[in-house]
């Protein structure tokens, strides 16, 4: 279990993350929703997560994608985003991990979206929209 937390303090969580699941995503709404070139993003099992919210901080905004992106509605920090149902796709944003952990993202994907000026670095594969095999 690793821990992470909003830049303010008053959201906390814990989850269970798997070094191959971890992404750079390059879609738009990532892009805006990080104010970044792209978000780094693991992908998890909702079922490891464990939400730490005693002031009922965390809101939601249905993106444009179909699902909720999560995010403090005191500092802003952008926690996660989850399909509605939570099951078929749970990713928390690499940025706001706490624990000291060595992964490294294993590919760029939504790379058709991507700023004109990023140019991702090579190394790791990229993918046009979300691949299936991830």
């Amino acid at each position: 279990m690793v821990e992470g937390s909003c830049l303010c303090g008053k959201i906390g969580y814990q989850v269970e993350i798997n070094p191959d699941n971890v992404l750079n995503c390059h879609c738009k709404f990532c892009r805006k929703a990080h104010g970044a070139d792209y978000a780094t993003m693991a992908i998890v099992d909702a079922s490891t997560f464990k939400l730490i919210d005693e002031n009922g901080c965390l809101k939601e905004h249905q993106s444009g994608a179909g699902g909720y992106r999560a995010f403090c509605s005191e500092c802003g920090t952008r926690l996660m985003n989850y399909s509605p149902d939570r099951k078929s796709f749970f990713c928390v944003s690499l940025s706001t991990v706490d624990t000291a952990l060595d992964l490294k993202p294993v590919a760029h994907i939504n790379v058709e979206s991507k700023a004109h000026w990023c140019e991702p670095y090579e190394g790791i594969p990229q993918f046009s929209a979300f691949p299936e095999s991830l």
